[in-house]
């Protein structure tokens, strides 16, 4: 079996330096801490929430060293920094590591939630262009669920010199219990508010016992202006 160690570079999202004041704000009261889903942004209720099945790899993810059976989704970055979270919050384990189909072990980079330093590598960039139509944003930090009724939270902000308004959606994951036996996966993406220039927020999606990579949507709702900022 071959050992990788694994590193992170420090993403630097567009607009971070008039972003750094309202990401102080967010990091002083994070979304881990709120209770329930972030209400659907105008224009998208309940009902409209587009569940997609997404089947997990043949990974398998190994804490203290014992396998588990949570779900490792397709694209989960194990460079990136990674919160372990459970029912209750972020959970600090000793030792984190995915072993891939062929025998490949990565060895996680565990973020405590307290670690301000470590939570700053994870604000990534996104951009709503002023064209109406939703944009994906480009990968943040890993999350890993130890329990079926986990929650991710996500905090964002609008760069202070933005001159358009953005709502954002935060991917999350529904775990189907199989009439045979077995569980199966949607991956949605849920409202977390909506902004302008300076502005700030968050919410919380469903998340379970997945591991995957935060993952924003923003539309822009200042046609034809744009906006832009970041998440974590």
């Amino acid at each position: 079996m071959i050992v990788v160690k694994t590193s992170w570079k420090t993403r630097i999202g567009i607009g971070a330096t008039a972003a750094l004041s309202a990401m102080i704000l967010a990091l002083g009261s994070p979304a881990y801490a709120t209770e329930g889903s972030a209400p659907p942004e105008p224009g998208q209720a309940e009902s409209d929430i587009e569940y997609t099945p997404v089947k997990p790899t043949a990974d398998k993810v190994f804490i203290n060293g014992e396998p588990t059976d949570i779900a490792v989704m397709p694209g989960f970055d194990p460079t990136a920094p990674a919160v372990v979270i459970d029912d209750k919050g972020p959970v600090a384990v000793d030792d984190l590591s995915v072993v891939s189909a062929d025998g490949l072990v990565s060895e996680l980079s565990m973020v405590s939630i307290t670690d301000r330093a470590a939570l700053a590598s994870c604000w990534t960039g996104w951009v709503a262009p002023g064209t109406g139509t939703w944009y994906t944003s480009n990968p943040g930090c890993s999350v890993i669920g130890i329990s079926p009724s986990a929650t991710a939270g996500y905090d964002w902000t609008v760069d202070f010199n933005s001159l358009g308004s953005a709502c954002l959606q935060g991917r999350g994951y529904q775990a189907r219990h199989l009439p045979g036996g077995g569980t199966a996966w949607d991956e949605y993406f849920a409202g977390l508010g909506c902004g302008g220039g300076g502005s700030f927020g968050g919410g919380t999606v469903s998340w379970g016992e997945v591991a995957s990579t935060k993952v924003v949507k923003a539309l822009s709702y200042s046609v034809p202006t744009g906006a832009a900022g970041m998440y974590q």
